[in-house]
């Protein structure tokens, strides 16, 4: 998963246009999406720095920008500690209830294969508040973002 993560941040350089940039924050998400392991990978390999750079680059376009806004929204949102199997009895809100997909299996492997389910099961998940700490050491407005997503209640109020 290292590799496949260092290739997408790679695909947010400058150089590349606003329309392969926008595409790579989507699946970005999607790797992202209920996998804390790929989320610790993300953070270990500067992605929040990235992200953040690209942010306050004045050469990003404004669709770039919106779309790295609304990652930032995602990544501010606690984490759950894997996707939830079909016969889960964990109750989710139905409109972030979904199946595993391809993707998230392809992004959800170790070196050696796929992962375990036992593994994922133990893998550490942050906080809103953990992850609020560690964006704001690179961004100064994490706090009007907390509080804007806790007043508007996107994802169906998860945060409130």
């Amino acid at each position: 998963m290292r590799w496949n993560e260092q290739h997408l941040l790679d695909l947010l350089e400058p150089i590349n246009c606003p329309a392969i940039q926008s595409a790579t924050i989507i699946v970005l998400v999607c790797a992202l999406i209920e996998t804390p392991h790929n989320t610790r990978t993300f953070e270990n390999l500067d992605g929040l720095l990235t992200i953040t750079s690209l942010f306050k680059s004045r050469e990003t376009s404004r669709e770039v920008k919106l779309k790295l806004v609304e990652f930032l929204y995602f990544y501010l949102m606690p984490e759950t500690p894997s996707i939830p199997s079909a016969n889960s009895t964990m109750s989710v809100p139905a409109m972030l209830q979904r199946s595993p997909s391809k993707l998230a299996g392809a992004f959800n492997r170790t070196e050696n294969g796929p992962r375990k389910r036992a593994d994922s099961e133990s893998e550490v998940t942050r906080t809103t508040e953990e992850k609020q700490a560690l964006l704001g050491r690179h961004l100064n407005s994490v706090d009007d973002l907390v509080a804007d997503l806790r007043e508007s209640a996107p994802f169906g109020g998860v945060l409130s």
